[in-house]
Formats: C-alpha cells, sequence, structure tokens
C-alpha cells in the first residue's frame, strides 16, 4: 500500500463490511476481511507517528474466528440425533452471525478514524 491509498483502502474495508452485513456474508468472505483487517492495521501501525492516533487504532478490534464460540444447547443436541449434520450448519451460521457484529463494530470505529487517518497522511 502506498501513503496516499491507504484512506482508499479503508474506504474499501468499510464497504467490504456493508456487503457482508447486508448480504449475511460466508465464512471465506469473513475470513478475507479479517485478514484485510490485519493487513490495514499493521500498516497504520508501521506508517503512523502521532500517538493519538495509534491508541485509537488500537482500539479497532481484530476479528478472530477461532475464538468466536457457538452455543449449544439442549435443542441443538436433539435436533444434531435427528439430523446430524445440521447442527454443523446451523454452528457454521451462528458463528458468522456473531463475526457480522464484530464485523460491523471495525467497520465503526475505522469510520471513526478515518478523518485521521486521512491526516496522518497529508504532506
Amino acid at each position: 500500500m502506498t501513503k496516499p491509498s491507504i484512506t482508499r483502502q479503508v474506504k474499501d474495508l468499510q464497504a467490504q463490511a456493508e456487503r457482508l452485513i447486508r448480504t449475511g456474508g460466508n465464512m471465506p468472505e469473513i475470513e478475507s476481511f479479517s485478514k484485510y483487517n490485519e493487513e490495514i492495521k499493521t500498516y497504520l501501525f508501521t506508517h503512523i507517528d502521532d500517538d493519538f492516533v495509534l491508541n485509537y487504532i488500537k482500539t479497532i478490534p481484530s476479528l478472530n474466528l477461532d475464538n468466536i464460540e457457538t452455543k449449544t444447547g439442549i435443542l441443538t443436541v436433539v435436533i444434531s440425533l435427528f439430523f446430524g449434520g445440521s447442527v454443523t450448519a446451523y454452528h457454521e451460521r451462528n458463528k458468522i452471525e456473531q463475526a457480522l457484529k464484530q464485523i460491523k463494530e471495525i467497520s465503526n470505529k475505522y469510520s471513526s478514524c478515518e478523518m485521521m487517518i486521512r491526516n496522518c497522511f497529508n504532506d
């Protein structure tokens, strides 16, 4: 990424977040979003010197899909006895829903600091 394009990248990430939230997304798209978020944050950490902005960027969450827990209740166990594979689909959908909530939070954080980022790269 070049310095002038970082604001475009941030806007692109926000657009991806909006599309994922609107369409419900799928795991490969969410994994791609997570990777893109980490790439942008890494770039910002290495190219911004302003402590105030860096502290704000630190508040942008990482989307760690491995840490998202899915709920397993008695109903899920009963369903699994009858339908087997549908429990897997239920768990994945639940994980996607949890991820979409975090994606919304990530997008809101970038939206809040977009002007600060732009100002850091105006030479």
